[in-house]
């Protein structure tokens, strides 16, 4: 075989392997964009539900805390999930929330139930007990609150097209 036989044979094989190897690489990285993508979509729809939950649950264990008087004045709707549902959202957000909203979610959680046990158990005041869950409940979401918006990148402003930049 000649030399040049062989330059021709080598250009052939290298713009096979060229022809092959980019889109599969370039379909490669789409699909771990796409991944990601769906992945925070996925994540941003959870969160809104964990806020949510995790403020009826505050707003529920104020109202129940609350005097009679102010229960009959001051019409309540109960907007906690059903056991089921709730269930639900915790087994999502262990499956693609982070492990630090997650811990923060059930701290909120936490500060709600124990307060609401000990007044239910007559172990603390309704006042005590409503300025608890006014500070440490507070607290808490707001903990969860800044995790969110940090995890989701939330803060940052948007990016500008056609932004110049500054030499």
């Amino acid at each position: 075989m000649s030399t040049e036989n062989l330059t021709v044979l080598a250009a052939a094989i290298l713009a096979a392997v060229v022809a092959i190897a980019v889109p599969w690489l370039a379909f490669r990285y789409a699909l771990r964009q796409e991944h990601a993508r769906w992945l925070r979509e996925q994540r941003s729809m959870l969160y809104a539900d964990m806020l949510v939950e995790a403020l009826a649950e505050q707003q529920w264990c104020r109202y129940v805390m609350s005097s009679r008087e102010t229960q009959s004045i001051a019409p309540y709707d109960d907007l906690r999930l059903p056991p089921l549902e709730r269930a639900r959202l915790g087994a999502r957000g262990t499956s693609i929330g982070s492990r630090e909203v997650n811990q923060l979610f059930n701290e909120v959680g936490a500060v709600v139930g124990r307060l609401h046990m000990a007044y239910s158990l007559d172990q603390i005041d309704r006042d005590a007990a409503q300025l608890q869950l006014r500070m440490q409940g507070g607290a808490a979401f707001d903990r969860l609150e800044a995790a969110i918006r940090q995890e989701l990148d939330a803060d940052r402003p948007p990016a500008r097209l056609g932004r110049r930049i500054p030499r």
